[in-house]
């Protein structure tokens, strides 16, 4: 390996360390690395990296250095359990002569743990937090995770299976008011309190977790949470006073098997099928990492028409995203009761043909939900092109910002 590969190999899993939240510096040795921080040092094999570093990509740089840091991490974490407690005295001299004995049953009992958890480097599992971390640290560094996320799916790369800490993934659900506009409460229309049972969805969500109903191989999922919340903020109530929306919120496993192309389908019929328990009309699901406002990774968008699932995928998508796919003096100039009638108005010559060609050129699909509902699918593959797909839309509903 040449000293410019081996120093940027350095430097890319340094920053990816960072990333995770943990501590130390990071050593290149031949066809080895080693960190060497709070925890005990451990080295690990970079096989054949060092030879293939100057002919890859960055994209692939940037994974195989997440790769790399995560394996370290989880050595380090394995042989510092292994370590025993500290003497509370002196040692003998008699005693000194086991400290070598000792170390080098620690080394090779670390060995053993640490080849462990290489064979188990690719089983998509979130990092364990670093020892002694507080609750807010834990939080900035998934924030860190998850915004270095973002910057490169939209870079044009994909999500590497250790990628996922700081994300939560959303279904909202929204349904006309009975009375329409006139049954909003005046300056709380956006934080009416809502329940699982309240919303209709007590089969599925019980006591902060999926239940085995909803979907048994999502309900075995250890660490997973879902709330139910309001679907609209106070200033997105008054946006569309003619609709009420509730979002049930995945975090933990749930959002990391959001991610899993194996579950992808699973959330997918799930949505589905809690949209028809709670009586929705329209209805979304993305994620998002958990303290930004921006939705991601758009899955699944749906409506009783055309108009109303394109109506969906502009609003859940487009106007949340960080560049504005919206113009929204142009979505104001539509009138009608609010935002949503206002996008689905505008959407009324739209067929299922002209949709599907419009979210096609984006890889999306159209098929049929529950109630025979038109529906918008986005593939776990492609997480920036239901965003992609909003803008092309919002276009055509004459919202959107930009030309085709």
């Amino acid at each position: 390996m040449d000293e410019l590969s081996a120093r940027e190999i350095e430097a890319a899993v340094q920053e990816a360390l960072g990333l995770f939240g943990i501590p130390g510096s990071v050593r290149v040795q031949g066809r080895q690395i080693a960190l060497q921080g709070r925890g005990a040092p451990v080295v690990i094999d970079l096989e054949q990296l060092g030879e293939q570093w100057s002919l890859l990509p960055q994209d692939l740089r940037t994974r195989k250095a997440s790769d790399i840091a995560r394996r370290l991490a989880q050595a380090q974490r394995t042989v510092s359990s292994l370590a025993p407690p500290a003497a509370s005295a002196p040692l003998r001299p008699l005693r000194r002569l086991a400290i070598p004995i000792g170390v080098v049953v620690l080394v090779v009992a670390g060995a053993l743990f640490g080849a462990r958890a290489l064979r188990m480097r690719d089983a998509p599992a979130a990092l364990p937090p670093s020892p002694g971390e507080t609750a807010d640290e834990e939080a900035a560094r998934h924030a860190r995770t998850c915004e270095a996320a973002r910057k490169r799916i939209y870079s044009g790369a994909s999500m590497g299976p250790f990628e996922l800490a700081g994300w939560v993934a959303e279904l909202w659900l929204a349904t006309p008011r009975p009375g329409g506009a006139a049954q909003a409460v005046a300056g709380a229309a956006g934080q009416e309190t809502v329940t699982a049972d309240a919303a209709g969805l007590g089969a599925f969500v019980a006591h902060g977790r999926l239940t085995e109903g909803a979907d048994a191989e999502l309900a075995a999922v250890t660490d997973g949470v879902v709330e139910i919340v309001p679907g609209f903020g106070d200033e997105e109530a008054k946006r569309s006073p003619s609709w009420r929306a509730i979002i049930a919120r995945f975090s933990g496993g749930y959002a990391r098997a959001y991610f899993d192309s194996t579950q992808r389908a699973r959330f997918v019929a799930l949505a589905d099928r809690m949209a028809d328990a709670a009586g929705a009309e329209i209805g979304a699901l993305y994620a998002r990492c958990a303290h930004l406002p921006y939705h991601d990774a758009g899955a699944w968008f749906r409506g009783p028409d055309p108009a109303a699932a394109a109506a969906a995928l502009v609003y859940a998508s487009g106007l949340f995203a960080e560049l504005p796919a919206v113009n929204r003096a142009a979505l104001a100039a539509l009138g009608g009761a609010g935002q949503l009638d206002a996008l689905r108005g505008a959407g009324a010559a739209l067929d299922a043909a002209g949709l599907g060609t419009l979210v096609g050129a984006h890889g999306g699909g159209i098929t049929r939900g529950g109630a025979g509902a038109v529906v918008i699918t986005f593939p776990v593959g492609g997480p920036t092109r239901a965003t992609s797909a909003s803008r092309v839309v919002a276009r055509k509903l004459q919202v959107g910002v930009g030309k085709d």
